[in-house]
């Protein structure tokens, strides 16, 4: 890719690019895609695999939330030292320790060892901030929409590879071989960090042993709640414990209705992840661009929330179709203009805090998510986790009308 300074000229003045800024989001695309294609890939096997293990229903529900427990804790911690320390150093350890938790997943003789490598991969999966804030720090404000759906469509598009392949090797012979075939990824998107993944920001001194503590204290803080960030946070908790529901029970739940295999769910995700990558590669810029982030990020939700209802409540593969169709688009244009509306309203300082915090709220929403689904899904319904999902966006939706402000007015640059 081009190594020179290339400019353009938008509305608000010339961007200039750094250099190596086409190769370095190049990077950080392929690093996102090869970590969600290792993630998918385990997704329609992990349900199975617990269950050799005698993991009932809501067991295999709580690795989600141990999994995303790790995230809330990790993700304000992670991006408050990329801030300081860069984000470059904070990605390879992620990476690096992401590896290593599949390997242990793939090896494991007990359920402790299944439950010990999902709460590895949720500190590591934290990363996810760090990679957006690196963005930030590469992209102008008004480009931030277009190109956080570009990186969205690296997690969409692991999602369309990841599960496929999760499907194919999941072999009653071999049921460890998707854990080692994700390691390997991993540990090829490590490699390919090491050598083409520049730091975005010079990384400052002063980090001390309290940096984290205060990074979780900034999450716990009523004032943080008040402020549009907060609002951002609340917004992403209620996404997520809705996706999340969804996704910790499919799986049993096409098993119950449809009496579908891990590689029919497999198949079924890969459908997702096409059109969610879809969306944020192709559609979500124009949304933005037509629409405006906060108009975008209420069209999502509004999607979102009829596909939920309909996968929960039309008792027929065509439903489940559309229900996914309509969820799968709805997430294409949420979650990037969720995270461009945090970006542009938080300095260059404190990205990778924002970003975590929201992040963080998001991984929350993964804890309260897979726990109420076990029990909806045993107590009342195999279809009761996809229904309380709509319910919830729907909620979300309401408050999002109300609450979101629209981003800070862009400011011309500099003759």
């Amino acid at each position: 890719m081009n190594e020179t300074h290339e400019t353009e000229t938008p509305p608000e003045g010339p961007v200039i690019r750094p250099p190596g800024h086409a190769r370095a989001l190049a990077t950080v695309w392929f690093t996102l895609f090869l970590d969600l294609v290792s993630f998918g890939l385990i997704l329609p096997v992990l349900p199975f695999y617990a269950t050799n293990f005698g993991a009932s229903p809501a067991i295999v529900a709580l690795l989600s939330t141990v999994f995303s427990l790790a995230q809330f804790v990790m993700s304000p911690v992670l991006g408050r030292l990329s801030d300081r320390r860069g984000r470059r150093r904070i990605m390879l350890i992620s990476i690096a320790g992401s590896a290593m938790a599949q390997l242990v997943l793939g090896l494991s003789t007990a359920l402790w060892m299944v439950f010990l490598a999902r709460l590895v991969s949720g500190i590591c999966n934290a990363n996810v901030s760090t990679a957006h804030a690196y963005v930030a720090d590469r992209v102008a404000p008004h480009e931030r929409a277009r190109y956080m759906g570009m990186m969205g469509s690296a997690i969409g598009l692991g999602f369309v590879v990841g599960p496929i392949i999760g499907g194919l090797l999941s072999l009653p012979s071999m049921p460890h071989l998707p854990f080692f075939v994700a390691a390997g990824l991993s540990a090829l998107n490590f490699l390919m960090a090491v050598v083409w993944l520049p730091e975005s920001r010079r990384p400052e001194g002063g980090v001390g042993p309290t940096a984290p503590r205060r990074s979780l204290r900034a999450l716990l803080r009523r004032d943080v709640w008040a402020t549009p960030i907060g609002v951002f946070a609340t917004i992403a908790l209620g996404f997520y414990m809705a996706f999340s529901s969804m996704e910790s029970s499919f799986a049993l739940f096409t098993e119950a209705r449809f009496s579908w295999t891990a590689r029919e769910t497999g198949y079924y995700f890969t459908f997702v992840g096409l059109v969610i990558a879809l969306m944020q590669g192709l559609v979500v810029g124009r949304a933005v661009r037509r629409l405006g982030e906060r108009r975008t990020l209420l069209v999502g939700l509004a999607v979102l929330c009829a596909g939920f209802l309909m996968q929960g409540g039309i008792p027929s593969v065509v439903g489940l179709v559309l229900g996914g169709l309509f969820a799968a688009g709805g997430n294409g244009l949420l979650n990037p203009s969720l995270s461009a509306l945090v970006s542009r309203t938080s300095s260059k300082d404190d990205q990778g805090l924002n970003m975590g915090l929201v992040q963080s709220a998001s991984s929350l929403g993964r804890i309260t998510g897979p726990a109420l689904a076990g029990p909806l899904f045993e107590v009342v319904a195999p279809g009761a986790p996809l229904l309380f999902a709509g319910l919830v966006v729907l909620a979300v939706l309401l408050f999002a009308r109300s609450r979101v402000p629209d981003p800070p007015p862009l400011q011309p640059a500099p003759l």
